[in-house]
Parts: structure tokens; C-alpha cells; sequence
């Protein structure tokens, strides 16, 4: 913390990246420290109030807005790691906010639903993301908005083959 000359309190200066705007450079970092901007308070808000931890949110979601239906398909979805979307898994479905369904055909694995409380969940999940989505948009124009969205759009889709060839 540092102290203006009439001894107030100020917070410390957040450095800026030096970079060519017109350059294609560190756009991974430029969207790194945009997602941790993004993200960070949401998670805090989701564990603080909910006592959800990042992949708790993340299978949650899953469930919701994807086809996903399996541990499986969810790892494969988000690249996140199999044992933290497990433990996940097993934490959301011991407090009743989804519930596993053994395959008949193949015992190892499992479809799983959301409950109605998961369900319930999943708004308020929603509500948060709408909030940082709102900010995130602010200084775009509605034009803008759509050409971020349908930018955003194609490079996520082939994103998801990235991780094939780490």
C-alpha cells in the first residue's frame, strides 16, 4: 500500500503490458490476465457464498449448457484435470446437487444429472457470470458485442483439438 503526500491510502499501481497494439503478440497473455480478471472474483464469490470450488462451478455448468453427461466427457470438454473434475463429481453429488447413474451395459461408468437443487444451483451460478459478462461487454457496442461473440466463437471450437497435441 502506498500513501499520497496528504497520507491517504492509495492502492499500488498495476503495472501495464508494453505491447504494439496493432501487434498479434501476447494475445495468450492478453487473454490470460483477462480471464483471471474475469474469473477471479466469481470463483471467490462461488466459494464465499455457495462453498463452491472452481471445478464444483465448472462440472455444474457443464451439466447445464453442454451435452456433456459424463466425468469423462466433461475432462474432455474443459481440459481441465480427470481427478479434480472427479473429486467434483463426488462433492456435488454428496450435497444432492446431482446424482450419478450407473451404466447398466458398462458398470465403470456413469451418467450424471443435475437435481432439482442443482438445478437451482446452476441460477445462481448463471447470475454471477451474467454479472462479469456485462462487464466484460461494457465497452463494446452492441456491433461489437456480436463480432466478439461470433470471433470468440470460431476460435473456441478448435480449441478443443489443442489438447491433442500437447
Amino acid at each position: 500500500m502506498r500513501y499520497t503526500k496528504d497520507m491517504t491510502r492509495s492502492a499500488p499501481k498495476r503495472p501495464a503490458l508494453r505491447f504494439d497494439p496493432e501487434s498479434l503478440a501476447w494475445i495468450g497473455l492478453r487473454l490470460t490476465v483477462l480471464s483471471s480478471r474475469y474469473m477471479g472474483p466469481v470463483t471467490a464469490r462461488l466459494e464465499r457464498d455457495q462453498g463452491l470450488s472452481r471445478d464444483d462451478v465448472t462440472v455444474t455448468i457443464c451439466l447445464s449448457i453442454t451435452n456433456a453427461k459424463t466425468a469423462q466427457e466433461i475432462v474432455r470438454y474443459t481440459g481441465r484435470p480427470k481427478n479434480s473434475v472427479s473429486r467434483a463429481v463426488a462433492s456435488l453429488e454428496d450435497r444432492g446437487f446431482l446424482r450419478r447413474h450407473i451404466d447398466a451395459r458398462d458398470r465403470r461408468s456413469s451418467a450424471l444429472s443435475l437435481t432439482t437443487r442443482g438445478r437451482r444451483l446452476f441460477g445462481r451460478i448463471a447470475a454471477c457470470f451474467r454479472e462479469r459478462d456485462s462487464l466484460l461487454l461494457r465497452p463494446l457496442s452492441r456491433l461489437e458485442q456480436r463480432t466478439f461473440n461470433r470471433l470468440l466463437n470460431n476460435v473456441a471450437s478448435p480449441s478443443a483439438k489443442w489438447l491433442e497435441r500437447a
